[in-house]
């Protein structure tokens, strides 16, 4: 009873704001002027708006006298959608922190009074991929329109279709007025019609005039002279009077205002006092641009006014913008001119959202919930009374808001994901309450913090204790679900068979993604598909590996002594690796590294002398003399990559694993994989102030011969036993894990002499590289 007190009373405020001036607010032929449309994005139009009698109904079309409010309504809601083109934050009365220059928009602003004001609302910022995930609940990956024009598949689900498609809200009525914009460019717009739409009246895409532009009703095209914003509520208020009335209904109201062209509004629409000429409009866009938006308030206060009480009292209307404000119209009070529309910063994708009417009983609230455009999809299936089960799984992507229209402590959805490919720029977004994360398709990466600073000046990447900063983790899984978004919904791969690496990023999150390969055992004729998967979660790096490399194996002089058999390994590393108080030795109990191909590195794993022949497993790491797999002479059969097969088929590297970098070309090697300790390891090549070398190890080796008495092998120290070596500090670049620190990054490289890869672990080791487990 009180929420339909309330909307009593906002009725009457409607009727007193927004149906003044007499009769509709449709314009006529006689009282427009032609817009001048020498590409700049003007035009302009003057005089009275009309008295509504040039066939459009007006508001003597409007149900106010069509019934009382004892008019039997639906037991569902009618459902109204506006959406606004190219309206940010920044042209928004609802949020006076984006602008000094607010349009004056008393209907809207009563209609967010009234109801819930969204803070964190993002769209694409580009108007097709945001019409496209309204309408499906899909982001532009899975529906297929990352940019303008968006061409829609007709066999993809819409709001409307979904309402038709179950039985509890079947009997929606549903109208599409305004902008479409996904046809391909086209002007087939009877597609809107079969995508679920009972009645259309469309423009294909954006207006060149306001004042002439082409309506597509039902498929059929017809040019309308009447002002574009007023005709569209004509339009829509013609065809709600024609509906069952005990039947809800869905109507989706998208304007072209305030997109340009920018020009002058009939004059009974705005109180702003321009003179409409091509000069005018070109040095004062904002204040048109402005116009328009008061233009089509005036205009939203004249539909509600045309419904009935009972109507009203049963309507749930949200409002959104489709992307952020143009460059040329924005204000700086907040954002900056290269953050505006067409850009994925928040001046580009966060926009003005609110939500009131039948069922929103939080009023007069502002809401920090994080809200993403393919939300209003499931939130139209719950307000239709579609069961949970069914809404909450239409569609990954889109997360229903009903519970917050009521209750502060709803759960809502922890990241906002958007995406663009269009006028050049190609990337994504993604952002939870704090932190966000930009990354575009040349690989370039913006951090952001938009608690501490929501204006996006500071890229936290560029922060030289960023690796070690608490925010470093949040990154990571940003980084992550970034990446399993554009994955499992694109479902793609990257092949790396040969690949030479080239990314020197000392973050394990850096490389998420999945692998594959196709490769050959030289020696069997046998074809392997190596199959690798990164992802992150709960502060590291899981590598889920076969354990088939990137490249050919078994080519070595004799054959490997065991068939390469495929694995399901799992290895897990710390994305934030950081020195334990001592160093960890080597053990025969726990795996050395996980390599980009998802092969391991078990350096140990050899035979001792006098164990045997001394090329069977020697099991006590405290054994002295182990032979080293990569000394020629002791003949372990490793293949032209220094790695051969364990017992059970599982390949594995000795030395140094060569296919990864540039091998006959002096250049910075990249990084080749990761320690058990998580720290990356790099290969030979590094930048020594200017001069680009390989590292060198530290160890040498010990003078004079071997001892020889009772088990021991004598001879000389030739590298041919572990034990023949001896790490001497300062030798040679590295220390005696065979690591080094550059430019505060610590890693451990590969050399071309002992220990190769690694000599010990600085940081701790993961319990997934223990053999045991």
């Amino acid at each position: 009873m009180i929420m339909r007190i309330l909307l009593s009373a906002f009725l009457c405020l409607f009727l007193l704001t927004a149906c003044g001036g007499g009769g509709s607010s449709t314009s006529n032929n006689d009282n427009t002027q032609q817009e001048d449309n020498s590409g700049d994005g003007s035009g302009n139009g003057s005089g009275d708006s009309g008295s509504g009698d040039s066939g459009s109904g007006g508001t003597d079309n409007g149900g106010s006298e069509n019934g009382g409010t004892n008019e039997v309504q639906p037991s569902q809601p009618n459902i109204l959608v506006i959406i606004s083109d190219d309206q940010g934050k920044d042209a928004s009365a609802e949020y006076p922190n984006y602008t000094s220059d607010a349009p004056n928009t008393p209907n809207l602003s009563q209609l967010a009074s009234q109801g819930i004001i969204f803070e964190n609302a993002w769209a694409s910022p580009a108007c097709a991929p945001t019409r496209a995930a309204l309408l499906t609940g899909l982001y532009a990956v899975n529906n297929g329109v990352p940019g303008v024009p968006g061409n829609l598949d007709e066999n993809l689900a819409t709001v409307a279709s979904m309402l038709k498609s179950h039985s509890v809200s079947q009997d929606y009525q549903t109208g599409f007025f305004g902008k479409w914009h996904l046809s391909g460019g086209g002007n087939d717009m009877s597609r809107v019609n079969r995508m679920g739409f009972d009645h259309v009246a469309a423009m294909a895409g954006n207006v060149g005039d306001y004042y002439n532009w082409q309506l597509y009703t039902n498929g059929v095209e017809t040019t309308s002279t009447q002002y574009n914003t007023s005709h569209l509520v004509d339009l829509t208020l013609n065809w709600l009077t024609t509906l069952d009335n005990s039947k809800p209904w869905l109507t989706w109201l998208a304007f072209a205002a305030p997109h340009s062209p920018f020009h002058l509004p009939p004059n009974d629409l705005h109180d702003r006092d321009l003179s409409g000429t091509s000069t005018d409009i070109d040095t004062n866009k904002r204040a048109y641009y402005l116009a328009a938006i008061e233009a089509m308030d005036k205009e939203i206060g004249r539909l509600l006014a045309g419904l009935s009480q009972a109507e009203l009292d049963n309507t749930v209307i949200i409002y959104i913008g489709d992307n952020g404000s143009p460059k040329a119209v924005m204000d700086t009070t907040f954002f900056r001119k290269p953050q505006s529309k067409g850009t994925l910063y928040e001046g580009g994708v966060a926009v003005p959202m609110f939500i009131s009417g039948v069922d929103v009983t939080r009023q007069g609230t502002r809401e920090n919930a994080l809200i993403n455009s393919t939300d209003i999809y499931a939130t139209v299936a719950d307000l239709a009374g579609i069961p949970d089960s069914v809404s909450n799984s239409t569609t990954s992507d889109s997360f229903s808001f009903y519970e917050l229209l009521s209750d502060s402590n709803a759960a809502n959805r922890q990241i906002l994901y958007t995406e663009i490919n269009n006028d050049g720029v190609h990337g994504s977004a993604i952002r939870n309450s704090q932190y966000k994360l930009i990354v575009m398709q040349d690989g370039s990466e913006e951090f952001f913090d938009l608690i501490s600073e929501p204006q996006e000046l500071t890229n936290l990447l560029n922060e030289s204790s960023f690796a070690s900063s608490s925010a470093y983790n949040t990154y990571l899984s940003l980084k992550n679900q970034l990446a399993v978004i554009k994955k499992e919904q694109a479902n793609t791969a990257t092949d790396i068979t040969d690949a030479i690496f080239t990314k020197r990023m000392a973050g394990c999150a850096e490389y998420v993604n999945t692998y594959t390969s196709n490769v050959q055992d030289v020696r069997n004729s046998t074809n392997y598909n190596g199959d690798l998967n990164i992802t992150v979660s709960n502060g590291k790096c899981i590598f889920n590996t076969n354990a088939i490399p990137n490249h050919d194996f078994n080519d070595g002089s004799q054959s490997f002594p065991n068939q390469v058999s495929e694995q399901n390994d799992t290895f897990e590393v710390t994305t934030q690796p950081a020195f334990a108080g001592s160093t960890t030795a080597l053990t025969l109990n726990y795996d050395n590294a996980i390599l980009l191909n998802g092969v391991k590195v078990d350096l140990l794993a050899a035979g001792c002398f006098g164990i045997g022949n001394g090329k069977i497993g020697c099991n006590d790491v405290n054994q002295p003399w182990r032979y080293d797999p990569m000394f020629a002479a002791n003949g372990f059969n490793v293949d032209s990559h220094h790695a051969h097969t364990q017992p059970d088929g599982t390949y594995h590297y000795h030395g140094t694993p060569n296919a990864f970098y540039e091998q006959d070309k002096v250049v910075v090697s990249p990084v080749v994989g990761f320690a058990a300790d998580g720290f990356p390891i790099y290969g030979p090549y590094f930048d020594d102030n200017g001069t680009v070398r390989k590292a060198t190890s530290s160890y040498q080796l010990k003078a004079g011969n071997r001892p020889s008495g009772s088990g021991e092998p004598g001879g000389t120290y030739d590298g041919a036993f572990r034990d023949d070596w001896q790490y001497v500090n300062g030798a040679g670049d590295l220390d005696e894990c065979n690591g080094m620190t550059i430019n505060g990054q610590y890693g451990y490289y590969i050399t071309d002499t002992f220990p190769y890869i690694l000599a010990c672990f600085k940081g701790t080791v993961d319990e997934s590289f223990n053999k045991r487990n």
